[in-house]
């Protein structure tokens, strides 16, 4: 082999037939395995059989009264409890929302008290029984870069229920969608306020849709849970963030309402919806339903947990 041809041979070689030997460390990242979030709480909270949820969670959609929004929904509540104590109340929402053109949902989890803001998830996917949810990684980075504070637990996520209960009441309708799945750092209204923000800044030009997922008062008599829950949601008919912080931590300090542990325990994200819903005009709270476990045969009458489905809109 002469020099002549040796030159065209080794470029050759280099552009063509090394790569497919020795892939780059971007083609080699391409093949990692995508991250999942593997459902943790089929079995438990809801059923693991994919016939099972879609049934169960079909009879609860058919269940819902007939209720028209009062205004254009801009974001919502719904309960996280195991779906037999709550399934009913949160399916009040999930029927609502069906209608509300988004491209991804934002669900806010439970309040871990830890000093940050909130607390993304790093996952490439949510699984449940029904199958894989997408997370929008695109509008978590956004989020993530708009404050120091929003940043990525996965550990914190793989052990928690209140996102992936919603997931399934979502998919078994149908819809395309992407998740961003949070859970809350510190509940302050300040950084709630920050929350929104992100969210506003993350969201581009993309439908964006905001959940807050979050059970009422905690353990007390079903008659101290009614007079609590109550309270909190007229309350909530003001759209007031400031506000609601102000009364929940009351709440949680009432020493007349025995085993009350807290009045509502993700009061992070029902602020930051409502300063959400705000930022896009919302001037309204609408009630759709209420109840606690104590409703249901499943459920005793000496401590209960309460549950609620609401709407913000624009009148």
């Amino acid at each position: 082999m002469n020099k002549y041809f040796l030159g065209p041979f080794f470029v050759f070689f280099l552009m063509v037939i090394a790569p497919a030997l020795y892939p780059s460390p971007a083609s080699c990242k391409d093949r990692e395995v995508e991250d999942v979030r593997a459902a943790a709480f089929a079995g438990k909270f809801y059923p693991d059989s994919p016939d099972r949820l879609k049934a169960a969670i079909t009879a609860f959609l058919n269940n819902v009264p007939e209720i028209r929004p009062e205004g254009r929904i801009l974001a919502a509540i719904a309960p996280h409890a195991g779906y037999v104590y709550s399934g009913g109340v949160a399916a009040c929402t999930h029927k609502l929302i069906f209608d509300i053109p988004f491209d991804t949902l934002v669900i806010i989890g439970h309040d871990t008290y830890r000093d940050a803001v909130a607390f993304t998830s790093p996952a490439d996917y949510f699984e449940t029984p029904l199958g894989r949810v997408k997370v929008d990684r695109e509008m978590t980075k956004k989020m993530e870069e708009f404050d120091p504070g929003i940043r990525p637990d996965q550990s914190l996520h793989a052990t928690e229920h209140t996102i992936e209960v919603q997931l399934p009441f979502v998919q078994v309708q149908g819809r395309q969608f992407k998740v961003v799945p949070i859970l809350f750092g510190n509940p302050t209204e300040k950084n709630s306020r920050i929350l929104a923000d992100a969210i506003l800044a993350g969201r581009a030009d993309k439908k964006v849709f905001v959940l807050a997922s979050t059970d009422m008062s905690h353990y007390p008599p079903y008659d101290g849970a009614v007079k609590v829950d109550n309270s909190t949601l007229a309350v909530l008919k003001d759209l007031d963030a400031g506000r609601l912080f102000s009364h929940l931590a009351r709440q949680d300090g009432l020493s007349s309402v025995p085993n009350l542990a807290t009045a509502m325990c993700a009061k992070g994200g029902v602020m930051t919806a409502i300063l959400y819903a705000r930022a896009n005009g919302g001037d309204h709270c609408q009630i759709l339903c209420y109840a606690n476990s104590g409703d249901v045969p499943e459920g005793g009458r000496d401590r209960v947990v309460g549950y609620c489905s609401v709407l913000f809109e624009k009148k």
